[in-house]
């Protein structure tokens, strides 16, 4: 994204997107001559090309990092020239820097030698859409026992809730392709299971809307929208104790141990059993998504932009 003044003075955010996907070297190369012709104006990078910054100005650019899954994602000389690449150099020329998150901060801090006043901590906002305004299911549509697993990757930890829901009352709705392992694992515990992939918004959140319960038990997340959306929803939701999931859950959700099966085991009776446990998890919800509206975050971006400004 550029900002820059026209000839009336008035601020205008024009959106830029990389006229080549990211798939090389060459890819690379190219991307970064494109935006070589970008030198008036703020600069603020929102998506995953963190090395567009190489080919922007140092003193007058914002990169967002909104997770280094990458790192955990691969090994050896690939993940170091990733690391040096999409990490190391673009963290060195940001003017700030902002994150989704107090983990991923701390991760930025970890795997660099970054200054920590440069990083702020600004957080995803969550899409209105999933908010009240959408229409409730009727009581026949509304399965009781419906629980919403959201993601099939390593890191949503779909295998370990399988273990964990065997011989419950409970159909299992799950967002993601599923493995043939996955699906073998799903038939040895006899767990009762749907599934959907490739939806669109509105469907989305038709499925947080037909479900009692949303589950999201990962070991590894950048912020963890399911859990605000949930929020936004009005649904109970069951989070996993570790950052960032329970810094953005608060009290606002149940708290299971991600590589405990009875810990997630108990999470999901306590809350099918606890109609009043659910009403109060809703109630703690709908206070805590109000942090994190598209209003609100959009406030704290324009304050980094006119701090950047005002340092020109």
């Amino acid at each position: 994204m550029a900002k820059e003044a026209n000839a009336a003075g008035t601020n205008v955010i024009e959106k830029v997107e990389m006229p080549f996907t990211t798939r090389g070297i060459f890819s690379i190369l190219f991307n970064l001559l494109y935006l070589s012709r970008f030198r008036k104006g703020l600069f603020h990078i929102t998506g995953d090309v963190h090395y567009a910054i190489l080919a922007l100005p140092k003193d007058r650019t914002i990169l967002t990092i909104h997770d280094l899954v990458f790192l955990h994602t691969y090994s050896g000389l690939r993940r170091a020239l990733l690391k040096w690449i999409f990490l190391d150099l673009p963290v060195k020329k940001a003017k700030y820097i902002t994150t989704i998150s107090e983990k991923s901060k701390q991760e930025i801090l970890d795997y660099t030698n970054c200054d920590s006043k440069k990083i702020l901590v600004i957080p995803n906002p969550v899409d209105p859409i999933f908010g009240s305004s959408t229409p409730q299911p009727s009581a026949d549509k509304l399965n009781p026992s419906t629980i919403l697993f959201l993601g099939t990757k390593p890191n949503k930890n779909l295998e370990l809730t399988m273990a964990a829901l065997f011989g419950l009352d409970i159909h299992l709705r799950i967002i993601g392709e599923l493995s043939r392992k996955q699906k073998e694992m799903l038939a040895k515990f006899k767990i009762n299971y749907s599934i959907v992939f490739s939806i669109s918004p509105e469907q989305l959140v038709d499925e947080y809307r037909n479900a009692k319960v949303i589950l999201f038990p990962s070991t590894y997340e950048g912020f963890g929208l399911p859990v605000i959306e949930g929020f936004q929803a009005e649904r109970p939701v069951i989070t996993s104790n570790i950052s960032p999931m329970k810094d953005v859950a608060g009290d606002a959700a149940l708290l299971v141990d991600p590589y405990s099966i009875a810990s997630i085991r108990q999470g999901v009776i306590s809350i099918l059993e606890g109609s009043q446990l659910q009403l109060e998890l809703v109630e703690e919800g709908k206070k805590a998504v109000k942090n994190y509206q598209p209003e609100f975050i959009a406030g704290q971006y324009q304050e980094l932009w006119k701090k950047l400004e005002k340092a020109q």
